[in-house]
């Protein structure tokens, strides 16, 4: 019924087998991961290694639905080589950062459209996540970043707790406006102060995240409630299961 996905601090668990342990320990299947698993580039993986992360995550029955890219969109050589390594191990979708947008716009644009018809003969999707210290900071910047490259396989990462970095109200000022509601394909599960930005359990603070899960079901989300190492003192597996729990609390009051 809910899709959960979970990306493990490396602090807590380095390589991929011990991030697939502890997802396994919280009985989430769904993996997102960087480009540089256990300091190893992905890029670089031998046949031979891919083979073995690809059992890996046949014999846990984990699958990887987000690997997140570490270049500009610009840098096509080297999400080419992403891609391919990403359909060998199955991965859903691949996140370009919110890094190297001051490029050149009309290059960037065609770049940006280059990389979404390669991901699309790849089949897996392409998304873009808010983030308050960059060009992708608020709604009107992420619109028209992702104006340049949406397509039928590309989505939002939409993150709550940036929008309270910017003291923007992550419901009411953000989603109610959008013209991305549709687009989502993971929510960050996170929460923080106003005051300071400090991160906070889900429900403590004020991204609102109740109210934009109870929007997104209703319009019959099909996405992934995303848990990420957002609060630096809870990165091992006691850390998300505190935020795990806090959240199925709130679905239960939906």
């Amino acid at each position: 019924m809910f899709n959960f996905s979970i990306k493990v601090d490396g602090r807590a668990a380095a390589g991929l087998l011990q991030q697939i342990e502890l997802c396994s320990e919280l009985q989430i299947s769904n993996l997102e991961i960087d480009d540089d698993v256990g300091g190893q580039p992905i890029v670089e993986l031998t046949g031979a290694e891919l083979e073995r992360y690809r059992s890996l995550l046949i014999e846990h029955h984990k699958k990887i639905v987000l690997l997140n890219g570490s270049k500009p969109a610009i840098d096509y050589d080297y999400y080419k080589k992403l891609l391919t390594k990403a359909l060998q191990l199955q991965a859903e979708h691949i996140k370009i950062p919110a890094i190297g947008q001051e490029a050149d716009e009309e290059v960037e644009t065609e770049a940006l459209c280059r990389l979404v018809q390669a991901a699309k003969a790849y089949g897996i999707g392409l998304v873009v996540e808010n983030d308050s210290s960059t060009t992708l900071s608020d709604d009107r910047g992420v619109t028209a970043f992702y104006g340049r490259m949406k397509d039928g396989n590309t989505g939002i990462v939409f993150n709550p707790l940036e929008f309270v970095r910017r003291k923007a109200h992550p419901f009411f000022h953000v989603y109610y406006s959008s013209k991305l509601k549709g687009d989502i394909r993971f929510l960050r599960v996170n929460d923080g102060l106003f005051a300071d930005g400090r991160p906070v359990l889900p429900g403590q603070g004020n991204a609102e995240v109740k109210e934009l899960a109870s929007i997104l079901l209703k319009r019959s989300y099909r996405g992934y409630f995303s848990f990420t190492p957002y609060m630096e003192e809870k990165t091992d597996e006691a850390g998300y299961r505190s935020m795990l729990d806090s959240f199925k609390k709130m679905l239960k009051e939906l």
